[in-house]
């Protein structure tokens, strides 16, 4: 392809498809929200983690999510604060079905004012839940304030 044939839209190349684990073509287009945008310091109140996934894949895909937190954070997955993991099955998604999951994260009167970041992957199984076909990892971070 030469310099003149990509001013005029010659030929284009082609994009190679986003990989996950193991070299597999990734199934999912996933986006993180958060409703409301930021949890307040030293109160008892919570944000939800809103993940949205779509199958751009022509299979069924047997789809769970999980979420962590860092470990040295006072904000948690229960009110508590403890629990900085969760996992959500959401079962099969048909090629083109999307899905959206609300998780809760809270903060308690300890909690500090600043930035803090989640780690969302959402997996494709096969079989059953103990195996895993690929993954996509997405972090998100929100604010405290």
């Amino acid at each position: 392809m030469g310099f003149l044939d990509s001013l005029i839209g010659g030929e284009k190349p082609t994009e190679a498809p986003e990989a996950g684990a193991k070299g597999k073509t990734n199934p999912f287009a996933v986006s993180l929200l958060f409703h409301p945008l930021r949890l307040s310091a030293h109160g008892s109140n919570s944000i939800n983690l809103i993940v949205k996934v779509r199958n751009v894949s022509s299979d069924v895909q047997l789809t769970s999510i999980d979420a962590l937190l860092p470990k040295n954070s006072l904000i948690g997955f229960d009110k508590p604060g403890i629990n900085k993991g969760v996992e959500k099955r959401l079962g099969e998604l048909k090629p083109g079905e999307e899905t959206e999951v609300s998780i809760p994260m809270w903060a308690n009167n300890q909690t500090e004012d600043g930035k803090y970041e989640v780690e969302v992957t959402v997996f494709s199984h096969y079989i059953g839940y103990d195996k895993v076909l690929s993954y996509l990892k997405k972090q998100a971070s929100f604010r405290v304030v």
